[in-house]
């Protein structure tokens, strides 16, 4: 996170001493799907994001605030205490809890004409939400189930992230729309202790709405 900040601070300041003649904010939706890569499981979810974006040519900067649910996601506890109990028919104390991270993205952008190609960072913080106890099941297919140790999950991740987008502005006006495909790759395993290293991979398609405000106008 502090080398995340540290990053931010450099970029913003570095615009500083260039001519900056627009600063665009942006909200943006999506869907994904992600994956565990080791066990090459997961869930489809959404995303909501806000941003803040400063050209620099034919580059631009942007920073903002990402919410990311990735899905119901389930945690199956076996209850069988000992030999006696039937293997065929298991006890699963099942929990259910929304997977989802918030987010504080850096991102570096090259545009060309409407289509632009863009590379970032974030720093992620896990926040589960909805924990709902499901009670006990007797089913033994859900042995054979992704199951997530919630309590293992990682607090804090930094995720990589490449994109190509396409962007749509109509002539004389300040707003714009964009469609942005994303693939993004968290650095470390979800887990903090399991053996299992899971570094999730995540595919999506972000559509966005922005409006630019233009500080210099042209022909002056």
């Amino acid at each position: 996170m502090k080398n995340l900040l540290a990053i931010l601070l450099v970029a913003l300041s570095t615009t500083t001493f260039a001519q900056i003649n627009s600063l665009s904010v942006s909200v943006d939706g999506g869907i994904l799907f992600s994956e565990y890569a080791q066990s090459r499981s997961g869930n489809s979810g959404v995303s909501t994001a806000f941003r803040l974006e400063v050209p620099v040519g034919n580059f631009a900067i942007s920073t903002g605030f990402e919410s990311t649910n990735f899905g119901k996601q389930y945690n199956y506890t076996d209850l069988r205490t000992g030999a006696k109990d039937d293997p065929a028919h298991p006890i699963l104390d099942v929990t259910r809890f929304d997977y989802t991270y918030v987010s504080i993205p850096l991102r570096v952008k090259y545009s060309y004409r409407m289509l632009y190609a863009q590379v970032g960072v974030r720093a992620d913080m896990f926040k589960k939400g909805n924990v709902v106890n499901e009670g006990t099941m007797f089913d033994p297919a859900y042995l054979e189930k992704p199951s997530m140790d919630i309590d293992d999950i990682r607090k804090n991740n930094i995720s990589t992230e490449f994109a190509l987008g396409f962007n749509y502005t109509p002539k004389h006006s300040n707003f714009g729309l964009y469609f942005e495909p994303t693939v993004t790759y968290m650095t470390k395993s979800i887990y903090n202790n399991t053996e299992l290293s899971n570094n999730q991979i995540s595919y999506g398609l972000k559509v966005g709405a922005k409006y630019t405000f233009n500080f210099l106008k042209k022909g002056k």
